[in-house]
């Protein structure tokens, strides 16, 4: 009979845990060891009320860990929003039978930040992937997947919801898989393009130098209410851009980054190197603007230029 154990930090894995635990396959829940957060601790909080046994992982060893697993006579296991990187000891104690979930067609797209990096390119589709964990991160052989579209309005919010909505089709079809002995991994291709590295801090800023239109508005929806908020420098203050829209624009001559038109109606329309964009929302530490109330109150207008610099403080 299968025993799961389910290795998470975040309420978002609860479509693996409810699905496991309602067709009597949930052994237990390991939870990440560090620092408390909201997520973690409505997670916590939502498992006691389950009456859920929940595990401790520790960064200095799995010799007690590794003992409670046996004990409780776990033979399979699922990663999903967990922070630490698997060791070897746990690896050989499941045997092949310790699965992480990674949101992306893999191999495109291995790392920390897949979902990020596929709206900053503007995917259209994504996939869910149920792999093997192995020692080298996210190159596990594929056990099944799910694909989840991407709506040109999506963003990083969007996703992480149609990710935990897709969790539940891809846990059962793959619990299905195993209990009727269908299950065939298959190995990754070795020919990929696309990574999805942890982000630095100059990976958030417009640089209207390099950035196209498309560039920019993908940025806005990737990072949009999220950590990774895209930023825009002006007299060396940073601001978010949590939203903006393609312009066309014919004008030629004009640096990037130049506000070329500002009113009511038409918004705050900044030059790019091959258009315009529209900067529809803006977030400050005084609030979340449209574009045209954030030029008045903070005395933008046209001709005035962004900056590409990293600023040295914020507003």
């Amino acid at each position: 009979m299968q025993k799961f154990a389910v290795f998470t930090g975040s309420c978002q894995s609860l479509p693996v845990v409810q699905y496991l635990l309602q067709t009597n396959q949930l052994a237990c829940v390991v939870l990440v060891d560090g620092q408390p957060n909201p997520d973690l601790m409505q997670l916590q909080q939502w498992l006691k009320q389950q009456n859920i046994t929940t595990l401790p992982y520790s960064k200095n060893g799995d010799d007690a860990l590794l003992s409670q697993l046996d004990r409780l006579a776990v033979n399979c296991g699922v990663v999903y929003l967990f922070r630490h990187k698997i060791r070897k000891s746990l690896m050989q104690y499941f045997n092949g039978e310790l699965m992480n979930i990674h949101p992306s067609p893999l191999p495109e797209y291995r790392g920390p930040q897949p979902l990020y990096w596929q709206l900053r390119n503007g995917e259209t589709l994504t996939k869910l992937t149920m792999h093997q964990v192995t020692q080298e991160l996210d190159c596990g052989d594929i056990a099944c997947d799910v694909e989840i579209d991407i709506h040109p309005f999506d963003t990083i919010q969007c996703l992480y919801q149609k990710t935990s909505q897709a969790l539940l089709h891809l846990i059962s079809q793959y619990c299905e898989l195993k209990q009727n002995n269908q299950l065939a991994l298959c190995k990754q291709t070795t020919e990929y393009t696309k990574l999805a590295p942890a982000l630095q801090p100059s990976d958030l800023v417009v640089n209207w130098s390099t950035c196209n239109t498309s560039d920019i508005v993908n940025m806005a929806k990737a990072g949009n209410l999220d950590r990774f908020c895209a930023q825009l420098i002006f007299r060396q203050s940073t601001f978010q851009l949590l939203q903006a829209s393609k312009v066309e624009c014919a004008l030629k001559g004009i640096t990037p980054g130049t506000i070329i038109e500002l009113g009511l109606k038409s918004g705050l329309i900044v030059k790019t190197h091959d258009g315009a964009v529209k900067l529809d929302i803006l977030g400050a530490t005084q609030g979340c603007f449209d574009g045209y109330r954030f030029a008045l109150l903070f005395g933008l207008e046209p001709g005035l230029v962004f900056d590409n610099d990293v600023a040295v403080n914020s507003r």
